[in-house]
């Protein structure tokens, strides 16, 4: 196995989110009233796929399997019904990064705050900014994932209906994300310099 990097952290940005629309009077049914599609994708149009190598959709236990791996990208998964629940999305990431999988959990959203009835057929698209955090990362994945050059991910099938880009929002959500990693990097700190056998590692994730 690669070596790990003490004292050391790799962030990554990443958005999860979901689109959702009304299927109409003469369509919707006391099972189904939406159509929605649940998400993983980069930041702007950055592929992911050089650290996510599959995304596993654990969705309401009322679903027929509930349970729906996703190995291909675009990583995303539609299905039609009725109400709102935390999909959780399971991040499994490349062999080369030696960690865990990360579950992050997203709200799926099906009405829009202005349309509490959720009758109104324009999508409801409710998107959320993260931030893993790779602390002490094998040497290998680390120095891969520096020298990536960026390139653009394949389109979800709801591409049409994300949020555009607003730059001012977009870095008011990154410098909380940045401050909350840097308590989180403060604590380790705090650990490292305590007596131990073992430089702890793994990752994280931050809003």
């Amino acid at each position: 196995m690669s070596q790990r990097l003490q004292h050391t952290e790799l962030v990554v940005p990443i958005i999860v989110g979901t689109v959702s629309q009304f299927l109409g009077k003469k369509a919707a049914n006391e099972y189904a009233s939406h159509r929605w599609t649940a998400y993983v994708r980069g930041v702007g149009t950055e592929d992911v796929t050089h650290f996510i190598q599959r995304v596993t959709f654990q969705l309401h236990p009322s679903f027929k399997d509930p349970v729906r791996r996703v190995e291909q990208p675009p990583f995303e998964l539609t299905e039609t019904g009725w109400g709102e629940f935390d999909i959780s999305m399971v991040l499994h990431f490349t062999p080369d990064a030696g960690e865990k999988d990360l579950e992050i959990f997203h709200r799926l959203k099906l009405y829009a705050d202005d349309d509490p009835t959720g009758q109104n057929k324009k999508p409801v698209t409710s998107e959320q900014y993260e931030e893993i955090v790779f602390v002490n990362p094998n040497q290998a994945f680390y120095q891969r994932m520096i020298q990536h050059q960026p390139r653009s991910r394949m389109p979800l099938s709801v591409e049409a209906y994300l949020h555009p880009p607003n730059e001012q929002e977009e870095l008011a959500v990154i410098q909380e994300a940045r401050r909350k990693v840097a308590q989180i990097s403060a604590g380790l700190r705090m650990q490292l310099q305590q007596p131990m056998v073992d430089s702890p590692s793994g990752m994280g994730m931050h809003m």
